[in-house]
């Protein structure tokens, strides 16, 4: 499942896999106590992920996009009417406008060792220099904004203190 599987420079174990979600190649990237197993089993919870928890990411992208559109018309414009027009039709074509490089693996407590996780970052059409990133844990979104170097099981730190986290649900209070 993991392919060119080596320890890097930093002592992590990196390789590559292909998302069938996304359709191309992620660098998987983790610590060398983390068991190959543990990381083999989320890859496969990505590869697999529920339609309904797609169509809810889906959405929480575009929600990002919108508010970064609103104030940063300009530097959109090439490629914003066909973002809007494609996601109307099908929400998932949003999809093709982020490019995922890293698949982040973090420490985790021997309790959580079957509970799934996404930390993901990589490049986004509509985020200029700054990345994205989006995390997950059991099913549920935890963070999708700008780049963010974060521990997924440190879950309070990044909704209590990130304004831009599009994950957390609109208040219309």
């Amino acid at each position: 499942m993991i392919k060119d599987l080596h320890e890097n420079e930093f002592k992590e174990m990196v390789g590559t896999f292909y998302s069938t979600v996304l359709g191309y190649e992620i660098e998987v990237m983790y610590a060398k106590d983390i068991s190959q197993n543990y990381v083999e089993k989320n890859i496969e919870y990505f590869n697999n992920l529920d339609s309904a928890f797609v169509e809810k990411l889906c959405a929480t992208l575009k929600r990002f996009f919108d508010d970064y559109y609103e104030m940063n018309p300009d530097l959109s414009e090439d490629f914003a009417d066909d973002l809007i027009e494609e996601y109307d039709t099908d929400p998932k074509s949003i999809l093709k406008y982020i490019d995922i490089g890293i698949y982040k693996f973090d420490e985790y407590d021997v309790e959580n060792e079957n509970v799934p996780v996404l930390n993901l970052s990589g490049d986004c059409e509509w985020n200029g220099d700054q990345q994205i990133t989006i995390m997950a844990k059991d099913n549920n979104l935890v963070y999708v904004g700008s780049y963010l170097h974060y521990s997924v099981w440190y879950q309070e730190g990044v909704v209590k203190y990130h304004l831009d986290n599009y994950a957390v649900p609109e208040n219309d209070d």
